[in-house]
């Protein structure tokens, strides 16, 4: 019988068991698989990440949150507020994120970058320790805004990963702009200084805003165009305000010139020969005076006068009686005077005759009237007359009761002949129709001038009548004075031209 000797036996492996020693050991492998999955499984747990209000589920490992959100990748600002619990995170746990923004400011031309909380711009201000002076300007997205305005919302601009986490977005910077005021120092026309507190950039700017009025001619040192800096001493020389009336304008304007002669020459104002100004030019500018120029000429006038001339008759025998012809139409003559004259303003104000002469002298006119007498013939109710002068007259009528005289007048009925008026005898003017001159009226008859009348002048004969056969007579009638003429001195040869009723002849 063979005795088991444990210690042979087991150098000498059995061959027939080989494939149930690998099967073993490959599920003690699992097992030992499994217990580790099951162990992580038991060591991994979920917390959840809330970031400006957007939640993550994360899965780690015991740690604690700083470095949980080191390993996420997310730098915590110093002014972002994180709530997280102590010590390491445990399942369910949350981290609360609030993260600040950034802020780039612009203070008087440098740049600022930090991350805040604040809400307005003054909690904005204040935690950073910076004071606003009480004319500093201050711009908040390029739009002007006070320590009381409310700071817009916070914009974030998600990662380009569509798989990106909310503390993964960037955040657009708020702009802040401030213009600190600068002091600087204004000496008007010799006042005293003056202190102007401005924000503005340039010296015009500046002036401006302070209603600093800047009139044509002001000197000013330094120029307007000056950027301004905390300092800058500014002076201003006015030019004198003057105003100069000429020729009923006045004109305005401003220099620095010491005199009356020169501020008009800077104004570009010329004095001309006589010219007057007041006050002199000598005279020391002040200001707002009023300087009064009268422009002064003289001028040589000539001024033409016409003579009058005269109009003449000339008697011409070989022109017949009552005709008439211009022999010279005549003219008048010329009279030129030479004066000197003073104006003023336009004004004449004098007038000086220094010469005088004739240039022409009159020309009579000449009118020739005719003076040749010649019987003519004219056939008639009573016959052939023969006449030397037919006259326009002016005919009326009269009788002895209608001639104005008294009945128990001694010459009541006589004419001026001493004749008993009746038909046939008639009233002239001795002056037109020589007195016993036989005439010829149609209608009426023959005739003789034997009676003369107040009411008979010029161009008029009264037709006589006895009171039994009287005819009233008041009409322009043709009249013929009968063959033979009278001596040629008693001849008027020129008629008068009245009476000058209408001519409503026979």
């Amino acid at each position: 019988m063979t005795s088991f000797h444990p210690a042979a036996r087991s150098q000498q492996p059995a061959v027939g068991n080989r494939p149930q020693a690998l099967l073993a050991a490959s599920v003690a492998l699992l097992i030992l698989l499994a217990l580790a999955a099951w162990g992580l499984t038991q060591l991994i747990r979920p917390v959840a990440v809330v970031v400006d209000g957007q939640e993550s589920l994360v899965y780690t490992w015991p740690q604690s949150a700083p470095d949980l959100l080191a390993r996420l990748g997310y730098a915590v600002q110093a002014q972002d507020q994180v709530i997280a619990p102590p010590g390491r995170l445990g399942p369910g746990d949350r981290i609360l994120i609030t993260r600040a923004r950034p802020v780039l400011a612009q203070i008087d031309g440098r740049e600022r970058l930090w991350w805040t909380q604040a809400t307005s711009v003054g909690e904005l201000l204040a935690e950073q320790g910076i004071l606003l002076g009480w004319k500093d300007l201050l711009w908040l997205e390029g739009v002007a805004a006070g320590p009381e305005e409310a700071l817009p919302p916070a914009v974030w601009q998600a990662a380009a990963d569509a798989q990106a986490r909310p503390w993964q977005a960037v955040a657009a910077p708020l702009h802040l702009r401030i213009r600190r005021s600068v002091a600087i120092t204004l000496i008007d026309h010799h006042a005293a200084p003056a202190t102007i507190v401005t924000t503005a950039d340039r010296l015009d700017e500046a002036l401006a805003a302070e209603q600093v009025p800047i009139f044509p001619g002001d000197r000013i040192f330094p120029p307007l165009d000056t950027a301004v800096q905390a300092g800058l001493r500014v002076v201003i020389q006015r030019a004198t305000p003057f105003q100069v009336q000429v020729m009923g304008e006045t004109l305005a304007a401003r220099t620095h010139a010491p005199t009356v002669a020169a501020a008009l020459a800077e104004a570009g104002i010329l004095l001309m020969g006589m010219d007057q100004v007041q006050p002199p030019l000598t005279a020391a500018l002040r200001p707002h005076m009023q300087i009064q120029i009268t422009r002064v000429r003289q001028e040589t006038v000539y001024e033409e006068e016409w003579l009058p001339f005269e109009t003449v008759w000339a008697p011409d025998p070989a022109l017949p009686i009552d005709q008439r012809r211009v022999a010279d139409e005549g003219g008048p003559g010329l009279l030129r005077h030479r004066y000197r004259v003073r104006y003023e303003d336009d004004q004449e104000v004098a007038r000086v005759q220094e010469d005088s002469w004739q240039v022409a002298a009159p020309r009579q006119r000449v009118i020739a009237y005719g003076t040749l007498v010649a019987p003519q013939t004219l056939e008639t109710p009573e016959g052939v007359i023969t006449y030397w002068r037919k006259m326009r007259v002016y005919t009326t009528s009269y009788s002895p009761a209608r001639s104005g005289t008294p009945r128990t007048a001694p010459w009541y009925g006589r004419t001026r002949l001493g004749m008993t008026l009746a038909k046939g005898i008639v009233a002239v003017d001795p002056g037109v129709i020589n007195m016993q001159q036989r005439l010829y009226v149609p209608g009426y008859g023959m005739a003789i001038a034997g009676d003369t009348g107040g009411g008979v002048q010029g161009r008029h004969i009264d037709l006589g009548f006895s009171d039994d056969d009287y005819q009233s007579w008041h009409w322009w009638s043709d009249i013929y004075l009968l063959w033979p003429p009278p001596p040629a001195y008693a001849i008027n040869y020129v008629l008068p031209n009245w009476p000058r009723y209408p001519d409503r002849g026979n």
